[in-house]
């Protein structure tokens, strides 16, 4: 491809760009989840109230670092700095404890139905594709 000091393809902007929106409004749940709690959702119901009451302050911090570390890896990405391939890694990790708490440690996928579980695959398939390609940028030598 290129080597670090040289401009990268447009295509990798372009990336870098969405992963940014991407993490952006990772960042809007994020605010929505600890400001508004179960009242985000439309019409919340009982269990959506008590799960929310429920959950320990580690998954908060889990949260937050899938968020912001996918973020910053994207901006990272965008400055074409390697440290984008640690924080995409961390923010795959984040997201699987996350997610994987939430399935197996609670009711969910039984009280809402299976369709709970798109979503936060979308979100672990678009956090595994920063990685890869972060990954990928830096064994072509565009990050430095």
């Amino acid at each position: 491809m290129t080597d670090a000091g040289s401009r990268v393809p447009a295509w990798f902007t372009v990336a870098g760009v969405l992963l940014i929106l991407w993490g952006l409004m990772g960042c809007a749940s994020l605010y929505g989840h600890f400001v508004m709690g179960p009242d985000i959702h439309q019409n919340p119901t009982a269990y959506d109230r008590e799960l929310y009451a429920s959950l320990p302050m580690w998954y908060g911090i889990v949260y937050i670092v899938a968020v912001l570390s996918g973020l910053f890896g994207a901006i990272a990405l965008l400055m074409r700095r390697k440290l984008a391939v640690v924080l995409s890694a961390v923010s795959v990790v984040a997201v699987i404890i996350q997610f994987g708490w939430m399935f197996l440690a609670t009711d969910i996928i039984g009280a809402k139905g299976l369709w709970v579980v798109y979503f936060p695959l979308l979100i672990l398939a678009v956090q595994l594709f920063q990685l890869w390609f972060a990954n990928r940028a830096a064994s072509k030598g565009l990050l430095r």
